[in-house]
């Protein structure tokens, strides 16, 4: 019994006072989680350089190293939901910005396009918009900043070039994924969207996500459409789940994958049909390029 107990009192001993000795006399292997061992976080294999056919710069923002002055954000955000991540941010786009981006997209619009696998197709009947690329100018790239700033610069995070998408009456989307393989083509998938509003003078045309669930806070109607009795026609999801109204310089940004890389199911939305007036949205999609020994 005598030698049980000394064992006893022996154990804090060995923990707080010969085994620190012991890692200070012999060290470890640099751990596969830390800066010094040129491991990823996450499986601790060795770090590998992203392939440059992946880095297309007619299909990402590859950023140039160039220097950017850009003005402060002054966005407020409003956490929508957790699992998955929506996030509705006001002011995301300041009113000059927003009227850059409808100005220099003017020029370049084209029916917009429905990918499916590797083909795309016009289908006025499920994607009834025009859509431009953006150059990018100033402007454009420090909202490319703005967005991966707001996302934590996450490693391996690029920002896809940037489409403004164009709705007159009638003009939808159907309900639809963005993750559903729209990038896996070219070397990754969308890990996240903003959709931005860059005008809103129109009625209808709201955002809808019909497998979330209306909040009970009535201060979210500044945001979301709260008549039930309103609700705009545009597929399955009429009537249901949350819309989002078209907001000038006003965004949500929602996470489409979960970190095992599979879609949330929440995050299927469409654009309602606008019934008078003009919308003109701005899609800006974070794709994760996948890595390879290339």
């Amino acid at each position: 019994m005598f030698k049980l107990s000394s064992l006893f009192y022996l154990i804090p001993v060995y923990f707080f006072v010969i085994a620190p000795l012991l890692r200070q006399l012999l060290p470890s292997d640099p751990s596969p989680y830390s800066d010094n061992g040129n491991k990823y976080e996450e499986g601790g294999e060795e770090e590998e350089e992203e392939s440059p056919l992946l880095l297309n710069p007619e299909f990402l923002s590859i950023d140039d190293g160039e220097p950017l002055t850009c003005a402060p954000d002054n966005y407020r955000v409003h956490l929508f939901s957790q699992t998955p991540l929506i996030i509705y941010i006001e002011d995301f786009l300041s009113v000059q910005e927003a009227d850059h981006l409808v100005n220099i997209s003017v020029p370049n619009y084209t029916p917009s396009i429905i990918y499916n696998g590797q083909t795309t197709t016009v289908d006025p009947r499920k994607r009834h918009s025009d859509r431009a690329l953006l150059p990018r100018d100033a402007t454009v790239r420090c909202i490319e900043s703005r967005a991966k700033a707001f996302q934590g610069w996450k490693p391996h995070l690029h920002i896809e070039r940037m489409w403004a998408q164009r709705y007159n009456v009638s003009g939808h989307y159907v309900h639809h994924y963005d993750w559903a393989d729209s990038a896996r083509s070219r070397g990754g998938d969308r890990l996240s969207t903003f959709m931005v509003y860059l005008a809103a003078d129109c009625e209808g045309g709201g955002t809808n996500f019909p497998r979330l669930r209306k909040p009970r806070d009535r201060s979210w109607c500044r945001f979301i459409e709260c008549d039930d009795t309103a609700s705009e026609a545009g597929g399955d999801g009429k009537g249901q789940g949350v819309t989002f109204k078209p907001v000038k310089g006003n965004a949500v940004f929602w996470e489409n994958l979960r970190p095992d890389g599979s879609g949330y199911p929440e995050t299927w939305h469409a654009a309602f049909p606008v019934t008078r007036g003009e919308k003109v949205g701005l899609n800006i999609w974070s794709i994760g390029v996948l890595i390879c020994n290339c």
